[in-house]
């Protein structure tokens, strides 16, 4: 994952245009104030000066230095009283009139007094001086305060918007992460957050959306794998079936010869030997067409004759294995027609042999799957008192390749789904104190003569 640079991040796009428009306006504003402070610096100069000016041009009382002084101090101001030729009578401030009148330091403005020749003091005219240092001060005051506000509101929306770009740029960087995660195979972990009691914002929303491509993505992923896995187990079925056939072939015809020369009470027992052969023969034919993309033609049986078949062909294997196997059928659903006998029958010998293996007792149950219901299914239930399946093959017990036998394959639970998918039905299983139990419920139709 590469870094963005600081000029590419999301913080500085978001902080940046409004520090930028925040810094713009205080400027702005204490140009403005500036500009308007040297108005108001001026005005309140011409405001005091009007204010001598009325006070002292017919001022009746002498403007001696004792008077200034005092007027000095209450306007704060300084005050020269001029006579003839501008000469200096009296002054608020060291220096000659004409040094004071040029200072550099003060704004001066005069007035002339009314009957000045006539007044017995001689004052000609008054200037009055105003520190130019109190007048910039004003004026920097007016453009300094609103510059300091501007400065405080930009420094506390920065913060602000920095909290908020942080932590909205942290939460779209775990969206990223996540996103590289469902783009490396991971369909787990979960992103989606900041759940209000409003809902989720834009950006939890969005988190949901990603969980949610995730899952399906997940649920793609496994089907994709599925159908690979079901083409590999097709081509593997294939040529175990060619080996298998010719191998059954040739089992058969030496039973069959053998068969020839035995008395009439070992016939019984080679008979069914012949024919657990032929169904196996049958059952690879199966498996060839299969291998090869086509479908057998279904051969609808009676669950009676599936019953008998499983407890003919699997009866001497549990002798030889030492299991007591117990057989429980419901008799009213006997007659019941099965889809595909030859289909229920091969998955139905898996699930047993499974459970012969892993115990040395099984309960194999038929019946209705459901009491309540309709009688259009019925329930195999097998039950074994094994060890029951290992924890790490728990969850996908029933997808090719997955197995904890060392010399398993992990194809025959995987055929056992295809099978109850194909009669219209589901398979399952659980764990029940000392049992495991399989169900696989299957779709029959009922004939005139069932109860």
């Amino acid at each position: 994952m590469t870094t963005p640079s600081a000029f590419r991040s999301l913080r500085f796009r978001l902080l940046g245009p409004i520090v930028a428009v925040a810094l713009g306006a205080a400027v702005v504003v204490a140009v403005v104030s500036s500009r308007l402070g040297a108005r108001w610096a001026q005005d309140d100069v011409d405001s005091r000066f009007a204010g001598i000016q009325a006070a002292l041009q017919n001022a009746p009382f002498p403007l001696n230095q004792i008077v200034l002084d005092s007027l000095a101090k209450l306007t704060q101001t300084q005050l020269v009283t001029l006579g003839p030729s501008d000469r200096q009578l009296n002054s608020t401030t060291s220096g000659s009139g004409d040094e004071i009148l040029d200072a550099e330091n003060y704004i001066v403005h005069r007035f002339e007094t009314t009957q000045g020749y006539a007044r017995s003091d001689g004052v000609l005219s008054v200037a009055v001086l105003f520190d130019r240092r109190q007048v910039d001060a004003t004026r920097r005051r007016a453009a300094l305060l609103p510059l300091i506000t501007g400065l405080s509101t930009i420094l506390a929306i920065s913060s602000l918007t920095l909290l908020l770009s942080t932590r909205l740029v942290g939460r779209l960087t775990k969206l990223q992460r996540r996103v590289e995660a469902v783009a490396g195979g991971d369909f787990q972990t979960a992103v989606s957050d900041q759940v209000t009691d409003h809902g989720p914002d834009e950006v939890g929303r969005l988190g949901q959306a990603v969980d949610a491509m995730a899952g399906q993505l997940g649920q793609l992923w496994k089907q994709v794998n599925r159908q690979q896995s079901e083409k590999l187990l097709h081509q593997i079925a294939g040529g175990m079936a060619h080996q298998l056939r010719n191998s059954l072939t040739g089992a058969r015809m030496a039973v069959e010869l053998h068969a020839m020369s035995c008395d009439q009470k070992m016939d019984d027992s080679l008979d069914v030997a012949i024919k657990q052969i032929e169904s196996s023969e049958d059952y690879v034919r199966r498996l060839l067409l299969v291998a090869s993309g086509r479908q057998d033609q279904d051969r609808p049986v009676m669950l009676r004759e599936c019953w008998n078949d499983l407890q003919t062909s699997l009866t001497p294997l549990a002798k030889h294995l030492r299991v007591k196997l117990q057989w429980q059928m419901d008799r009213s659903i006997e007659s019941a027609v099965v889809r595909d006998g030859p289909t229920l029958v091969a998955a139905m010998t898996n699930l047993i042999h499974n459970a012969m293996q892993a115990a040395d007792q099984v309960k194999i149950e038929l019946g209705r799957a459901d009491e309540n219901a309709d009688e259009s299914q019925v329930r195999f239930r097998i039950s074994d008192n094994g060890a029951g399946v290992p924890d790490e093959v728990a969850d996908e017990l029933f997808e090719p390749f997955v197995t904890s036998k060392p010399e398993g394959m992990g194809l025959g639970l995987p055929v056992v789904r295809r099978a109850a998918d194909y009669l219209g039905g589901s398979v399952r299983w659980r764990r029940d104190e000392q049992w495991t139990i399989f169900e696989m419920d299957v779709a029959v139709e009922r004939t005139a003569g069932s109860e």
